[in-house]
């Protein structure tokens, strides 16, 4: 049984009569308890938007040993929602005529600019899963000096921007090259360009520590505790940030309202993030910069995890390496966009309907697999 919920409601720009939601609240509640229930969850806390409007609910608990209920103070782990927000920041770099996306990114990376095995590589490949990085090197680079010299022994075994590979390596390299056009760390670049514009106020890389006590308590999939860890992983534009729902709500009407942003360059910034840059020869879905669009159809899938297949010996997640095709036809079909997020026992999704202006955002302190995904579709079927 579940023994905590609250509820919030944040408006945006203006509100919508509460009774325009009356039947997806109870909907909701009956698809989170069931959700919580069956897959033994202690905590979750879930957005759900339509047009300007956010409804906050929070179950569980945020540390069940301490019996501390969730709230929309409880930060989650993100993991790979950061790569969203990279992509962004890389779009408001290219609005602001600070990085070309189409140029080879070693152009912005002094110590590997001479490499002519990375000169066929973009930021856009980079960020698009198509640049033919692996998803992480082995062993993973501990400092950034090993991480210069993994990136500059990798030699392109597939011609770039024919298949889709998803990689931390790729968006995680992006954080670099943004590092190096402003000249700013990740967190500056980020509480100038993202956080501050939409109002942010509990997104970290690191996460201060009279804060922490907010943090919720990890679980890996059997339940055993993850604890929080300070540290940061070398790949940290692809998989590190920590936010709260209240945020991460904030956040997603950025994109699913973006023409009323008040920071113009932010404005023109996230149009460039969707367009579908790379068609995947299933037809069905394309990648944009970081988040992957579908037809309408996908919403009555479970999958969708980025084409999950397994964890390897390693405990690395692999995945399927899907060809990419040209797919005009694709700009005609209603669409929803997506992402997953899943690392340090914890589990994360969101998506949205751009023509509908509705979208969802979960996020789960265990360990969860394509169910997380089943749950966060069911919310959108039901407007």
């Amino acid at each position: 049984m579940i023994k905590f919920k609250n509820f919030m409601l944040i408006s945006f720009i203006f509100l919508i009569p509460k009774e325009s939601y009356a039947l997806s609240n109870k909907k909701i509640d009956e698809l989170a308890h069931e959700f919580m229930e069956k897959n033994k969850v202690d905590g979750m806390s879930i957005a759900v938007l339509n047009k300007n409007e956010s409804l906050i609910f929070n179950y569980g608990f945020s540390n069940k040993t301490e019996k501390i209920p969730t709230n929309s103070d409880t930060i989650y782990t993100i993991a790979s929602f950061t790569k969203t927000v990279t992509a962004t920041i890389a779009a408001i770099a290219s609005v602001e005529q600070k990085l070309n996306l189409d140029d080879p990114f070693i152009k912005y990376f002094p110590e590997l600019k001479n490499e002519k095995n990375l000169n066929k590589i973009t930021s856009s490949h980079l960020l698009g899963h198509v640049s033919s990085l692996p998803f992480d090197f082995d062993p993973r680079p501990k400092t950034y000096t090993s991480l210069v010299n993994d990136l500059q022994q990798f030699k392109v075994q597939k011609a770039v921007g024919s298949e889709y590979s998803y990689s931390n390596a790729s968006i995680g390299t992006v954080g670099y090259v943004l590092q190096n056009v402003y000249a700013k760390d990740y967190q500056e670049i980020l509480e100038d360009k993202i956080l501050r514009p939409l109002n942010m106020t509990s997104t970290y890389l690191n996460v201060p520590k009279e804060k922490e006590k907010y943090i919720a308590l990890g679980h890996d999939k059997n339940n055993n505790i993850v604890p929080y860890s300070r540290s940061i992983e070398i790949w940290f534009a692809a998989a590190s940030l920590k936010s709260t729902i209240s945020d991460m709500a904030k956040y997603l009407n950025s994109h699913i309202n973006y023409v009323s942003i008040n920071d113009k360059v932010l404005s023109k910034a996230i149009p460039l993030v969707h367009e579908n840059k790379y068609c995947f020869i299933d037809k069905i879905s394309c990648e944009q910069l970081a988040w992957q669009a579908h037809t309408l159809s996908e919403l009555e899938k479970s999958t969708g995890d980025t084409y999950f297949t397994h964890f390897d010996k390693n405990g690395n997640p692999v995945f399927d390496k899907i060809k990419i095709i040209e797919n005009k036809s694709f700009e005609k079909n209603k669409i929803f966009i997506d992402k997953t997020g899943s690392g340090y026992g914890m589990s994360s999704y969101m998506a949205y309907i751009p023509e509908e202006k509705i979208g969802v955002v979960i996020l789960i302190n265990k360990s969860i697999g394509d169910e997380r995904i089943r749950l966060g579709r069911d919310i959108l079927k039901d407007f």
